[in-house]
C-alpha cells in the first residue's frame, strides 16, 4: 500500500490565484495608511501552489513518523528542483509513491533512506533505476481538529 497520495490539481487553483489579482483596482491617490497595511497570509503564494511544477501530496500512513511527518499531513512537492542532497524526495518504487531522504556516503554515492531504520537503504545512483518524482519543499500539518 502506498504511503503517499498525490493530490489532484485543477484549474480551480489557477482561477483562485487569478481572481485575487483581478480584484486589485487602485484609483486616485493611495492613503498613507496603506503603506503600513499588512497583507493576509496566503498559503498558495507562500508555497507556490498553482505553479505547474508545484504539486501537493497527502500522507496516508505512519511510515514517515521518523521524519516528523504524520498521517494526514500535506506535502508540497517541487518537481523542478534539482538539488537532492539532504532533502526529502518523492520516489516511485514500483508499489506507489514513497518519501525518502537523500544522503551521500563517504565515497560520494547517493542513498535513499527511509524514516524507519528497518527499511533497507537503496542506492539512488546504483544499478536499479529509481525515478525521483520531486523534492519536498514544505510540510503542512494540521494542529487542531
Amino acid at each position: 500500500m502506498p504511503s503517499l497520495s498525490i493530490l489532484a490539481r485543477g484549474e480551480r487553483l489557477r482561477e483562485r490565484l487569478l481572481a485575487d489579482a483581478a480584484d486589485l483596482r487602485i484609483t486616485g491617490f493611495q492613503s498613507p495608511a496603506e503603506d503600513e497595511k499588512e497583507e493576509g497570509l496566503s498559503l498558495d503564494r507562500l508555497t507556490g501552489l498553482g505553479a505547474p511544477h508545484i504539486w501537493g501530496g497527502r500522507v496516508l500512513d505512519d511510515t514517515l513518523l521518523g521524519f516528523g511527518i504524520f498521517p494526514g499531513d500535506r506535502l508540497i512537492v517541487n518537481r523542478a528542483a534539482s538539488h537532492l542532497d539532504n532533502k526529502l524526495v518523492v520516489v516511485d518504487l514500483g508499489d506507489g509513491y514513497r518519501v525518502r531522504l537523500v544522503q551521500r556516503d563517504l565515497f560520494g554515492g547517493r542513498w535513499l533512506k527511509a524514516a524507519d531504520p528497518i527499511v533497507p537503504d537503496l542506492q539512488l545512483d546504483g544499478q536499479q533505476i529509481v525515478e525521483v518524482w520531486g523534492v519536498v519543499s514544505r510540510v503542512v500539518s494540521c494542529v487542531a481538529p
